[in-house]
């Protein structure tokens, strides 16, 4: 029988790794085509198919070239050359029987393969995956579970589709591994903003400009942490932006979007809550620069600082990740009914059991139950008589806040992770558009509330299906007068308070 290649390749090294590589080469054809095929590509396919799949074609092709080289060695050495293959004859019962049991063996093997490729190469994108390294992201694994984006992936925002990110993901993954083996790790864990992706590849994929429309009414219900748990409503007309350019009066939230070509800062903190220094470049390529009057930074430092590209994330910083503050949580479950709210300060209580501190989530939910039973057995025990049961369950509630909000051991708590999108519990908003960022020619960014928002009020008669508003005058339920002009929220609800 004539053979296609020379002599020295017919050796059992060579054979084996030629398996190997048509087996492989096979399997990275099978799996570009279910990738060509799915409507949404998996971050991991283009390393498995791309890069690990094609290493081990070549380990496959070393084989080859070592078992090539052997046998040359042995044609050098003298040894006899000719090699005689076993002669199977099918027309013999027992090679026939041998022959369906190797193929039938070969071709199951090969699917199994085939399988538990694909199925590993599925399960390295999971969220289960990345938890199995990463046990002290569990407070981050919580709050994502309860957040818009329970439904996407670790890997669709922390790593993203491509071989460049993957390997700088695991790049940070192999110094992360190491804190974890030695103990060395940060609690609680940074906010790796520096290491995601731009938004461009992530958020953008699903969001953008082009899906905002003009407004948004808002309409939000709080609680005042009074004896009767006061109900407030406040109702907000957001001015979100269209994905257009204007340049007369454009819609503002998402203006840094739609109007500004690029926006770049400098902070001088790790949670990038001072702002110095910030440049606006229009799409006309002109360039303002707004200055800090009050934490100003010298050239030198500027030069040294780390400047960044905003996008999304800056403002959108916790849409995965929610730790969010107990008179916020405590504000929808009361209006949901979860909890009471006709038991006598039970937010102000809830507030306080919350944010007092324990060593261990067990010992917190101790701690709560105890705190909130004895205020109400010290302080309203007719209360306690009359409506024990919503007393236990709103007990319950709280501890299960707790837990989905707080980490002793990880040190975890809303206060560590300041939520940008907004500006009362953190600076948010502020941290740019305090009044006090000016350019060289004098341009200001605003601190007026009218910038982003109107405070609106219902007028229509509610009764006859009517739905008119008109612009409130005042936006707090207790008298500070002007004050809500020049303080910023976050010196009476902020994390210091």
């Amino acid at each position: 029988m004539k053979r296609i290649f020379p002599q020295i390749f017919y050796n059992p090294l060579s054979l084996i790794g030629a398996v190997v590589v048509l087996f492989n080469i096979g399997l990275i054809i099978f799996l570009t085509i279910v990738e060509l095929l799915t409507k949404h590509p998996k971050p991991y396919a283009d390393i498995i198919i791309f890069i690990i799949l094609p290493v081990i074609v070549l380990c496959g092709l070393i084989l080859v070239v070592i078992g090539i080289v052997r046998e040359k060695r042995r044609q050098s050495a003298g040894e006899p050359q000719e090699r005689r293959l076993p002669i199977i004859d099918f027309n013999d019962p027992r090679y026939r029987i041998m022959g369906v049991v190797l193929g039938g063996g070969f071709v199951l093997l090969s699917l199994l393969y085939a399988f538990a490729s694909y199925k590993a190469y599925q399960f390295m994108e999971s969220d289960t995956f990345c938890m199995l390294c990463h046990s002290v992201m569990s407070p981050e694994s919580t709050a994502h579970a309860f957040s818009p984006h329970a439904e996407v992936g670790c890997v669709v925002c922390h790593v993203g589709s491509g071989a460049e990110y993957f390997f700088l993901s695991k790049l940070n993954g192999t110094g992360q591994l190491y804190s974890f083996v030695l103990n060395k790790y940060h609690r609680p864990i940074p906010v790796p903003v520096k290491n995601l992706r731009p938004a461009e590849d992530t958020c953008k994929t699903c969001h953008g400009p082009q899906y905002s429309p003009s407004e948004i009414l808002k309409l939000t219900t709080h609680f005042l942490s009074d004896k009767t748990n006061t109900k407030w409503t406040i109702d907000l007309l957001l001015n979100m932006g269209k994905g257009r350019i204007e340049t007369d009066n454009p819609l503002r939230i998402h203006w840094h979007a739609t109007v500004a070509k690029e926006i770049c800062y400098a902070a001088t903190d790790p949670k990038r809550v001072v702002i110095p220094w910030i440049k606006v470049t229009g799409f006309d390529g002109k360039e303002r620069i707004y200055r800090s009057t009050e934490n100003k930074i010298t050239s030198k430092e500027l030069d040294s600082a780390e400047k960044r590209v905003m996008d999304c994330i800056d403002c959108h910083n916790r849409e995965g990740h929610f730790f969010r503050p107990p008179a916020q949580v405590l504000n929808a479950y009361l209006q949901g009914k979860l909890i009471d709210p006709s038991l006598p300060q039970i937010k102000s209580i809830a507030v306080h059991a919350l944010e007092n501190t324990y060593s261990s989530r067990l010992v917190a939910g101790d701690g709560i139950k105890q705190m909130i039973m004895e205020f109400y057995q010290k302080t309203y025990p007719d209360v306690v008589s009359s409506k024990k049961g919503e007393i236990e369950k709103a007990i319950t509630e709280v501890q299960n806040i707790y837990r989905r909000n707080y980490d002793p051991f990880m040190k975890v708590s809303w206060k560590n992770f300041p939520d940008n999108a907004g500006h009362t519990y953190s600076l948010g908003c502020f941290r740019c558009h305090d009044g006090k960022h000016m350019s060289s020619d004098g341009k200001v960014l605003s601190k007026d509330c009218s910038t982003c928002h109107l405070l609106i009020t219902h007028t229509g008669d509610q009764s006859k299906g009517q739905a008119v508003f008109a612009p409130a005058s005042y936006p707090h339920p207790v008298d500070i007068r002007d004050a809500y002009k020049e303080m910023n929220c976050t010196e009476c609800h902020g994390a210091g308070n």
